[in-house]
Formats: C-alpha cells, structure tokens, sequence
C-alpha cells in the first residue's frame, strides 16, 4: 500500500491521473487480500501489485483501460479451477478488483491523500448494493468528509471505522438488505515514531528504509551542518537540536524506535538516561561492545537501576556480516522488524510452518504495536 500511497502523492502534485486497481475481496489463497493496490499512470509506470500470478497482468490491462475510460466498476477473475487464469495447489477462487481513473481532485484522489498522511485515518467505499456506487466517506479522528448516500449507513460505517483506527487494517463491510449494501474499509493508523539521534550516513540509510517501513522518521543532531532536509529527504522533520532535549517535547510510546547513532559525549548520556524513562519499544545504540561496557557503567555510577539498562539494545541490530552504513542500517531495521512481528531473526528456510503467522504478509502501514 505503502509504495503505491507515495505514487499516488507525487502524481498528484503533478497533476498526472492513474488508474488504481483495488482488490475487494479474494477466496484464491493467502497470497492476496482485499486492500491490495496496483496503480498504472499514463507512460505506463505501475506501482504496487496484485500478487496473483497470472491475474496481475490482467489487473494491469484493465487499470490501463479504467485510466483511458474513466469507467469504473467491479472485475471479479476466476483463479484456477475453471478460470482462464492457472493456481498454484491451495490458491484457486475468485478475486474482486475495484477499478476507478483517479484524477487530483477526484473524491478518490483526496481519499489516497489522506491515507498517505500521517494519521490515523480510514477511508470506506461502497462496491456494492443499492447505495450509490464507488461512493466514499473519509473518517478522522476529527470528523469526517465525503458520504455514502445514506446518513445512517455513514454513521453505522463510521462506527466500524473509528474501531478499526488504532490498528489499521482492511475489511469489507455487509449491512442487511438483498442485496446487502458492501462497503470496503481501509484504515491506517497514526504512522509509529523512528526518532534517530545523530544526522550520521548510517541515519541517512535508516531514514529511507524507515519511512519505507512506514514510521514517521525524526532526524535530530545539533551540529547545523549535519542536520539537514537535503540530507534526509525521506524524513518527517529534522531538528538541530540537543537531543535529551528534543525527546522530552516528542510523543513516546511502545512503538515508538528510538536509535542513537552518533557518539558525542556531549548528548549521549543525558539522551540515554532521558530514553530510559520514556516507553520506547526499541532504544538501539550503535559502537563496539567495549565502547558499551564503559557506557553502562557511567550509567549505572549515575542510578540507572540494571532493569533500565537492559532495555538498551547494544550494538543495535541482527548479525547480517555488512559494515557499510547502508548494511548497518538494514540490520537495524531487520531487528525491529523482527521484534514488531515477533520473528526469529533466522533464516526462513531453516525453519518450518507457514511464512507468514497471519497467513497473510500486512502490506499496509503497521500499527504502532508494542517492540518487544
């Protein structure tokens, strides 16, 4: 969802429609689920997917049509079985695509602005039923735009999707009637906090793979030279300012990851001790493992109890053999990965059982969930 929301937010600023393939509904397997996007633009630059195997090229003939037409409607591909379209053992059935021209100003163009926000935000379309086609209501924590033709179905939806906001997710709605009224819901939550603490190459490589992963990346460094936009591109705010001093301003919660990366004695210590107190999922440091030593112990001679100083993760990051800063920073974000859906950190073929516990790989921002 991610890859396609940021598509969807550059075309806009540049006024470009596109055509957005929406997957509503699939019995064929687990690899696809209803929220999964494809999105195609006029030179035929496709972001996103529909990892259906054969079906894929279809949804993409039948957005780059939707874009030439502006018609939107509802395809439904047979998968294996009797279908034109082969399966994998397991993955036969039917799947459900939404497809819609989506120009700058459309109700559905405002609608992927705001899911590409900051959050938490949800956004219902009706795909089928006697209320009006394709119509969408966007529901805030604030309140909400748009409508779905009825008032009470706006509030029964929006009931569901103020439930659905703190973890996100993506669900297809019934409501009575034959036929009933089908609504798609597709909520993303307040995008989780990496704060990164010294403006360092390795930070830059964090940053990008960060707001990849779907955190609101914070870039802070006192040094005026470091601490730049042009530096770090992919980050929400960047700050020159004395660290300890900028997390007692910033929310924190157990979603938040919070990585020092710098080594100035000047900030390391207040930031350790002012990090320890806040509940931070993920507080990774970076440095050799003599280099830690010593900073444990200046910290302990400070009243730093041991259960605190356990929570340092140090050196930060999985056992992945790079020294690059590009390395060093997907080992830490493979880590906090790994500990936000509780993963081995092991290689997957060394393991048994399904790839993925749900069944099913979560393509849509994560929800700030605790880092164990």
């Amino acid at each position: 969802m991610d890859e396609v929301l940021a598509a969807a937010r550059e075309w806009r600023r540049r006024g470009v429609p596109f055509g957005l393939a929406t997957v509503v509904s699939s019995t064929a397997g687990g690899v696809t689920a209803p929220g999964d996007l494809l999105a195609v633009d006029p030179s035929g630059d496709v972001r996103g997917g529909i990892p259906a195997g054969c079906v894929e090229s279809a949804v993409l003939d039948a957005a780059t049509e939707t874009l030439r037409t502006g018609r939107t409607r509802l395809a439904r591909y047979a998968v294996g079985g009797e279908g034109p379209w082969p399966a994998r053992p397991g993955c036969a059935g039917m799947l459900e695509v939404l497809l819609r021209r989506v120009t700058p100003d459309c109700p559905t163009g405002r609608a992927l602005a705001a899911l590409a926000g900051p959050g938490p935000v949800a956004v219902a379309t009706v795909v089928g039923g006697p209320a009006p086609f394709a119509a969408q209501l966007t529901v805030r924590s604030d309140g909400t735009e748009g409508g779905l033709g009825d008032p009470a179905l706006d509030e029964w939806v929006g009931d569901r999707a103020t439930d659905l906001l703190a973890g996100g997710g993506t669900v297809l709605l019934r409501r009575g009637g034959r036929p009933p009224v089908r609504v798609l819901l597709q909520a993303v939550p307040a995008a989780p906090r990496m704060l990164l603490f010294g403006a360092t190459a390795v930070a830059a490589a964090l940053s990008r793979i960060g707001a990849e992963l779907g955190f609101r990346v914070v870039v802070c460094d006192p040094r005026p030279a470091f601490a730049t936009a042009r530096r770090f591109p992919d980050a929400g705010e960047v700050h020159r300012a004395w660290p300890h001093r900028l997390l007692a301003a910033t929310p924190v919660d157990t979603g938040t990851v919070l990585c020092l990366l710098g080594h100035d004695p000047r900030y390391e210590l207040p930031l350790l001790r002012a990090a320890l107190d806040t509940p931070a999922g993920y507080i990774g440091v970076l440095g050799s493992r003599d280099a830690h030593e010593a900073r444990l112990a200046r910290l302990r001679a400070d009243g730093v109890p041991a259960p605190q100083l356990d929570r340092l993760v140090a050196p930060a990051g999985l056992d992945l053999g790079g020294r690059t800063s590009t390395e060093t920073a997907l080992a830490i974000a493979a880590e906090v990965v790994a500990r936000r859906h509780g993963g081995t950190g092991r290689a997957l073929h060394a393991l048994r059982g399904p790839i993925h516990r749900d069944g099913h790989p979560d393509r849509a921002r994560q929800p700030a969930a605790a880092l164990r």
